[in-house]
């Protein structure tokens, strides 16, 4: 019955071991995925302003 016990707390250890591993990949997927996005955001962002920059009109000072 001992070597039964062990035996269940060994296939449990690993049933955990990869558990805890898919979660720890997910999540790491994840926040890798979150980075990937918001550089492009931002790139794109830095981009429009850029781009956008050239269209304001020019402030007009008066007589000095």
């Amino acid at each position: 019955m001992s070597l039964l016990k062990v035996a269940a707390v060994v296939v449990g250890g690993i049933v955990v071991f990869i558990a805890l591993d898919f979660v720890v990949h997910a999540l790491f997927a994840l926040l890798t995925t979150l980075v990937i996005v918001a550089i492009i955001a931002g790139g794109g962002y830095v981009a429009y302003k850029v781009v956008g920059g050239s269209r304001r009109r020019e402030i007009k000072r008066g007589r000095y």
